[in-house]
């Protein structure tokens, strides 16, 4: 079934994918996931085989082996931009999908995001994460300031859920989550 995703969502599924292929050629595949967990780790300066570092390897090997069952419409083993649009716009994922992958993987990062170990990501926190660090200071403080809803200058689990639902779901452009990871 084809059907039309809606541009606001469009934009946005056009940037996740772009964030996700890491090696820049047009596909996604495993190497691009774990490329991803290991850029994260690797900022934050955690070992791959330490228990925060395995938690985020399996966090978006868990995301890459439900995106590859439910999104490779061609069963080649490698999701190309439409198969991940169109995942990402379907039923599936608005049911159920976004907890087995985004979802776990902002839980992992927010674990390691964490430094000072107090459940929150203080604006320092959230300045140091890949994709966001690169983003101009008045970006970040912009996006920072526009995903802390309750306004106390952190950031709990539920903002970081409820901004990347906004990002998967809302065709509202003035939702916060829009600007989750980085301006579009």
């Amino acid at each position: 079934m084809t059907f039309a995703v809606p541009d606001a969502l469009a934009r946005k599924f056009d940037k996740r994918f772009a964030l996700f292929d890491a090696d820049g050629d047009g596909v996604l595949t495993k190497d691009d996931f774990e490329a991803a967990a290991t850029r994260f780790l690797a900022a934050f300066d955690v070992p791959a085989d330490s228990a925060e570092g395995r938690d985020v390897l399996a966090a978006y090997a868990g995301m890459w082996n439900a995106l590859i069952h439910s999104a490779d419409v061609d069963s080649d083993g490698r999701l190309s931009r439409d198969e991940f649009v169109a995942y990402l716009a379907g039923d599936e994922f608005r049911a159920h999908g976004y907890a087995v992958t985004a979802g776990r993987v902002a839980e992992s990062v927010l674990a390691v995001c964490d430094s000072d170990g107090d459940g929150r990501i203080s604006y320092d926190e959230f300045a140091a994460i890949p994709g966001i660090s690169a983003l101009p200071d008045g970006e970040r403080r912009e996006v920072f300031t526009r995903l802390d809803t309750d306004g106390s200058g952190h950031l709990d689990i539920g903002e970081i859920h409820a901004a990347q639902r906004d990002f998967y779901h809302s065709t509202d452009p003035d939702a916060p989550g829009n600007l989750i990871f980085g301006q579009l």
